[in-house]
């Protein structure tokens, strides 16, 4: 296996486009689901420095799980935003409209092969853990029981 699989190669991404991207990846899921996909950007131009494929993979990994999170919910929205936070932090949220996470799990989600699926490695919100903090940011969850969920992914710059 080669190395450059593993190395972060940082770049700018603009964000508008990564949005985009990841719409039409997911476009056949989302709509099978009837669900939509909110973008919302302040600033458009919003551009993030970092290494695309990771940071992909974690969007990718987060809008999974909440369109899984969708699956038995009336109202099925889910919107990802992008935003520049108080202190200057660029900040990528996904949000649900979902059954929310169980307390009890919510300490727990991030842990290597915890997972409340029948079918689930449990490896991706680690993994996504981990791509943050080779980011020098953060990722953090909040959620309420039948209401929904939002991961909030903060970049440190």
């Amino acid at each position: 296996v080669s190395q450059s699989r593993y190395t972060p190669k940082f770049g700018s991404i603009g964000i508008s486009r990564l949005f985009d991207q990841l719409e039409i990846l997911l476009q056949n899921q989302l709509e099978a689901q009837g669900i939509t996909l909110r973008k919302e950007l302040n600033p458009n131009e919003l551009i993030l420095f970092g290494d695309q494929h990771q940071i992909e993979q974690v969007l990718i990994n987060l809008l999974q799980n909440a369109i899984r999170a969708l699956e038995d919910s009336e109202e099925k929205i889910i919107t990802l935003s992008a935003f520049i936070d108080e202190a200057g932090k660029i900040i990528i949220e996904v949000t649900d409209t979902g059954k929310g996470i169980e307390e009890e799990a919510l300490s727990k989600i991030f842990i290597p092969f915890f997972t409340t699926k029948k079918k689930g490695s449990g490896i991706g919100l680690s993994l996504s853990k981990q791509i943050m903090r080779r980011h020098k940011g953060n990722i953090q969850v909040r959620s309420t029981l039948g209401e929904g969920t939002t991961f909030k992914l903060i970049f440190n710059g």
